[in-house]
């Protein structure tokens, strides 16, 4: 049996890693080499040069309560604190300390709460759910079996959904009355990670390992309509929904359009299945660089900015992006700025990328030639901006 949760906790810290944002770069090439090391520099010192206010660093997750408000989970060792820092004034709060590794999280669409998978300090790693009201400070834990993301806010933030043995149930997160609303009997699918999404179109997710089958409930059944790879990265706005899907090293972004029940994808051959929407504004990262792609107008506009995790403000003034694990904040107006200083930055990571894509010492996957080989490719397609 304890064979069994370490392979489970091996398998979900790997998911995890995937989730929290982690450098791609880092996953490829030694970061003990010099080479790494000046890339890591190099994008510091770009952020610092185009005005990116510096948060807070051993960020595991981060998101935006509203236009002036980020709240994030710093990890310190094995304790990790929940605070909500406004970006105004840079006041920092903390709301939340728990010990323990982080999974996931999701943050409620009216800013109140946060709700957080992590694996327990015990000697056999148990994973925990807890939801925090961020307003008042207080965390209520439920019982959860599965290392998976299978909890999730209704459209409004006014309900919790989370699986409890063979049920998915509601938490009213104003009374915390709870009922159950859907039993594996009465769904489509029951796999080990199965979640609710409450939008004008009611989803059903359910998959393991990269590999999740999306229905939409129409009258009194449910209908398939694509796959994912992660229930994190699914967003409705309207009558479309944005999704990650694809495989690693060619993860794609999708958009479902419920009316015509076609699927449109915007972005293929990405290394990065990170994807936040706002409205009708998708953001996400086409190995690496940040690109924001309008649904309403149906244009994709690329950006020279990197980001191992990117999220958009309500107000879409500025984006939250997590850079090796450090939270900054940047004006979008910047992000979208292609100006004689971009163009150095990108000449710079060109030649860089260059010297790397030689010292096949520094190279830590069998898979690094052809992650260099797509990321030089990506520089070079943004050259031809300019």
């Amino acid at each position: 049996m304890q064979v069994v949760y370490i392979i489970i906790f091996v398998f979900s810290m790997l998911q995890a890693l995937c989730a929290r944002g982690i450098p791609i770069d880092s996953i490829y090439i030694s970061t003990t080499s010099p080479e790494y090391q000046r890339l890591l520099f190099t994008r510091l010192d770009y952020y610092q040069a185009i005005g990116a206010q510096f948060i807070d660093s051993g960020i595991a997750y981060a998101a935006w309560l509203n236009g002036k408000e980020v709240v994030y989970i710093k990890e310190t060792g094995n304790t990790n604190a929940i605070m909500v820092c406004s970006i105004t004034t840079r006041k920092k709060t903390t709301v939340y300390q728990f010990k323990g590794t982080v999974i996931a999280a999701r943050t409620s669409a009216n800013g109140i709460y946060i709700a957080v998978k992590y694996f327990s300090t015990h000697k056999i790693p148990q994973p925990m759910l807890i939801m925090v009201n961020i307003p008042k400070k207080k965390a209520t834990q439920f019982t959860t079996a599965s290392a998976g993301v299978d909890f999730s806010f209704s459209q409004d933030g006014n309900a919790f959904y989370y699986k409890y043995n063979s049920c998915i149930r509601q938490v009213m997160c104003d009374s915390y009355q709870e009922k159950e609303i859907l039993c594996r009997e009465h769904a489509p699918q029951w796999d080990e990670n199965t979640v609710l999404l409450d939008s004008s179109h009611k989803l059903f997710i359910s998959g393991s390992s990269g590999n999740y089958d999306v229905y939409m409930l129409s009258g009194q059944s449910f209908k398939r309509i694509f796959s994912a790879i992660t229930p994190m990265e699914i967003f409705c706005a309207g009558t479309i929904a944005f999704y990650s899907g694809g495989f690693p090293g060619g993860y794609s972004v999708n958009l479902y359009s419920f009316t015509k029940e076609k699927t449109l994808q915007v972005l293929s051959g990405t290394f990065n299945p990170s994807l936040h929407v706002v409205g009708t504004t998708a953001i996400f990262l086409h190995n690496a660089f940040i690109t924001v792609y309008d649904s309403s107008q149906n244009t994709l506009i690329k950006t020279i900015i990197e980001s191992d995790e990117a999220t958009l403000s309500p107000d879409q003034f500025s984006i939250a992006s997590l850079l090796y694990n450090r939270l900054f904040i940047l004006p979008y107006s910047k992000v979208l700025l292609l100006d004689p200083q971009a163009k150095r930055y990108c000449t710079t990571l060109e030649s860089q990328y260059a010297v790397i894509s030689q010292k096949t010492a520094i190279h830590t996957s069998p898979y690094s030639n052809t992650y260099l080989r797509q990321k030089r490719a990506t520089v070079a397609s943004l050259l031809k901006l300019f």
